[in-house]
């Protein structure tokens, strides 16, 4: 699974480190600065199959996959339009 979505945890909103569980299992590394995945881990098959979340691993919080998906998607365009208007973004 090479991911092309951005994640971002509705609960905390870390947009950094991820456990994506979808058919296969892998741990996602991100880089919110571009909005790029920096790296991610071998993937494993996910012996629940039908499991389809992405969990925090800064809050331990598992969101459902489009969820996260579309808050990363807020989160990008927020930071965006921030660097646009010279906020500086943390």
């Amino acid at each position: 699974m090479r991911t092309h979505k951005f994640f971002a945890c509705p609960n905390c909103g870390n947009a950094r480190l991820f456990k994506v569980f979808t058919s296969s299992f892998q741990v996602v590394m991100q880089s919110p600065d571009d909005g790029t995945c920096i790296g991610e881990s071998g993937i494993l098959p996910n012996l629940r199959q039908n499991d389809n979340y992405v969990e925090c691993q800064l809050c331990h919080e598992k969101s459902e996959y489009d969820i996260a998906v579309d808050h990363g998607k807020k989160y990008l365009k927020t930071t965006r339009n921030l660097k646009a208007i010279n906020v500086p973004v943390q």
